[in-house]
């Protein structure tokens, strides 16, 4: 019987636009100066960024998942000077020494190798994609056919929110939680949450979204 594998990926965004003024926000709601990164900026997914007054940002961290094969996959994001064209390059080492890799758009972490139901794999992984002046920061979901191909097209499912959890895989659906993070309107207020967990199938169909 041929095994099919396929693998997850997830992109949460992490800043947040207000007229022409650039905040980048660390859950729970710690700001950095308007204009520019001028500190630490953690993005949880899967390590931090350092920007210093509109230097190159320089990801940090990368997400390892092991297949039955042996295979490693490995999610790492590529420095940019751009922030909202953030892409990450997930590679795939065979027991064998062989490489191929995919791009994806985003800052992609948490990777795991889940079944489906027919036995099929896949490769999911996390990714971080960034607000911009029209778009509100989210979650990109990619699910991957496995082997990895270069060539092929990745599934991709976009979630609202960010700060991911780990994609488990259970009967050939994939279960995440995302959360939303809402600046207070009142000076010196504290930001408030709103959590979501997702159930998706491993075809790319939201199955539910419920918020808590």
């Amino acid at each position: 019987m041929k095994t099919k594998i396929y693998v997850l990926a997830i992109v949460v965004a992490g800043l947040f636009v207000f007229g022409q003024s650039v905040y980048a926000i660390d859950a729970p709601g710690n700001f950095t100066v308007p204009g520019g990164f001028n500190g630490t900026v953690g993005f949880g997914t899967p390590g931090n960024m350092i920007g210093h007054g509109g230097a190159m940002l320089q990801p940090g961290g990368s997400s390892l998942a092991v297949g039955s094969d042996g295979t490693s996959y490995i999610a790492s994001p590529n420095a940019t000077d751009n922030i909202t064209a953030m892409t990450s390059t997930v590679l795939a080492i065979t027991s064998a020494g062989g490489k191929n890799s995919i791009t994806l758009h985003g800052m992609a972490g948490k990777l795991i190798v889940g079944q489906g139901a027919s036995s099929s794999n896949y490769l999911i992984a996390p990714a971080v994609v960034h607000a911009t002046a029209t778009a509100s920061p989210s979650t990109v979901l990619y699910i991957m056919s496995l082997p990895l191909s270069q060539s092929a097209t990745p599934t991709s499912v976009n979630l609202e929110g960010m700060r991911t959890s780990m994609p488990v895989v259970v009967s050939g659906n994939i279960y995440i939680t995302t959360a939303v993070w809402t600046a207070s309107t009142t000076k010196g207020g504290a930001p408030t949450k709103t959590s979501y967990l997702y159930v998706v199938s491993l075809s790319g169909a939201i199955v539910s979204q419920v918020s808590y």
